[in-house]
């Protein structure tokens, strides 16, 4: 059993992803696990032009998500996008509110702007379903998003090395205290 997973949603940029892989130690015992159409609603085709597609053909099957109960820690990572983390992991909260009621959980965020705001919101939000919030980890993320494309983006070469190990330090800091994997 890992020690930790950590369920994150990164598009666009792949920044969040990036920071993650980058961050985290193999041996660490903790396991990155990507949300995409499996924590998200399946629209109703029966109205469109491919109503004759299958759901499958559609949305190729995604894989089974581990469930977060199976886990002494939760984290929860996303790319900002509009001001708030993908509505990926806000279905993903909303989906297993059950399961993440009273566990610890850490969230790390990317944004082209780095507001603190976001994390502020999102520590909230994640703490209105019942989660214990042990800390957040935010930094900023290379954004070409809306009027930033014109001018080639913002935060450009962020998450950079710095970013990288302030991540690991902190996901370190998370870890500390749990049971080896052996010792369980």
């Amino acid at each position: 059993m890992n020690k930790c997973m950590i369920f994150y949603v990164s598009q666009h940029h792949h920044n969040t992803e990036r920071l993650l892989k980058q961050a985290i130690d193999k041996e660490s015992g903790v396991e990155l696990v990507p949300l995409s159409h499996a924590a998200c609603p399946v629209p109703d085709l029966s109205d469109t032009a491919c109503s004759s597609l299958s759901r499958s053909a559609a949305f190729p099957t995604a894989p089974l998500l581990p469930s977060p109960a199976s886990c002494p820690l939760i984290g929860l990572a996303s790319g900002i996008y509009m001001g708030k983390p993908h509505t990926a992991l806000l279905s993903f909260l909303e989906q297993h509110r059950k399961e993440l009621a009273g566990r610890k959980v850490f969230l790390l965020l990317t944004s082209g702007s780095g507001m603190k705001k976001y994390a502020a919101d999102f520590s909230s939000l994640t703490e209105s379903y019942g989660c214990r919030v042990q800390g957040c980890f935010q930094c900023k993320g290379y954004d070409t998003y809306g009027p930033w494309k014109l001018i080639g983006g913002i935060a450009k070469g962020r998450p950079d090395a710095s970013d990288i190990s302030r991540a690991r330090a902190f996901i370190q800091e998370q870890l500390r205290g749990l049971p080896s994997e052996g010792s369980q």
